[in-house]
């Protein structure tokens, strides 16, 4: 069953594996290569993030994202803050924070729909949400594109998720071998896999942080809209930045403890 999560730790690990390979890329001239390690390092990062499941990832929506990236890039973490800190509508535009544009489906007039969720900018286990989304903006833009998927081929094709669960499983292997973190009688293969492990991972981790299971349904409400049937079609994007931010004491705080 691929389905189980990993510590913490282990993602971190595997995402400064892929930044030295990524840089190593760039510098040795192999773009592409550097590129599509950019972009798994971020896929790996956000589905963690921001607790999703693997197909989840590729709803990321490339304009949405630009026309948000410059909010929340500096900001004031309170100066106590616990899983009970009461976060106000004020301290909440005042956080450091990136925000996720997802692009949903629906039955209603237009068919489509945006779900932004405001998340930390670097959560306290090391993860940096805001430069891994930074940098897929950017290779993004070196590949000439602005909108549609934000995971994508350079000419712009929705990316199949079985390149990045490769590459997943690939980078696994070695925080395996070269650490702790991953006992060496599992086997990775079969253990893990992009379409929960990450999710279980940062449920985990917010459950042993002492967040209840309310808590972690709120964090992925986002879900229940996108089964509204319509409902909540039409809306404004500064409208939906605005719920987003109204759902940051959940959403920014959830991801900032992982």
């Amino acid at each position: 069953d691929p389905n189980h999560g990993l510590l913490m730790g282990a993602i971190v690990h595997l995402l400064d594996l892929i930044r030295i390979d990524a840089e190593e890329a760039e510098e040795a001239g192999a773009v592409l290569e550097a590129n599509e390690l950019w972009k798994g390092g971020a896929y790996v990062c956000i589905l963690t993030a921001a607790s999703l499941r693997g197909h989840e990832g590729f709803f990321l929506e490339l304009a949405g994202l630009r026309k948000h990236l410059a909010k929340g890039r500096v900001g004031v973490v309170p100066a106590v803050l616990n899983k009970s800190t009461l976060l106000t509508e004020e301290v909440c535009r005042n956080l450091p924070h990136v925000t996720l544009c997802l692009l949903g489906k629906f039955k209603g007039k237009t068919g489509i729909d945006h779900h932004l969720i405001a998340l930390a900018n670097e959560t306290v286990s090391g993860l940096q949400p805001r430069w891994w989304i930074e940098k897929l903006v950017l290779v993004c833009e070196h590949e000439g594109r602005v909108n549609g998927p934000a995971f994508a081929t350079p000419d712009g094709e929705l990316a199949l998720s079985v390149d990045y669960e490769s590459m997943f499983r690939r980078y696994l292997l070695r925080v395996q071998e070269e650490t702790n973190l991953i006992p060496e009688d599992q086997d990775v293969e079969s253990r893990y896999s992009t379409n929960r492990t990450l999710r279980k991972t940062a449920v985990t981790c917010l459950e042993r942080a002492g967040f209840g299971n309310k808590f972690i349904d709120r964090m992925n409400r986002w879900r229940a809209q996108e089964q509204s049937k319509g409902h909540f079609v039409h809306r404004r994007m500064n409208a939906h930045y605005a719920e987003a931010m109204l759902l940051a004491p959940t959403t920014w705080l959830g991801s900032y403890f992982l």
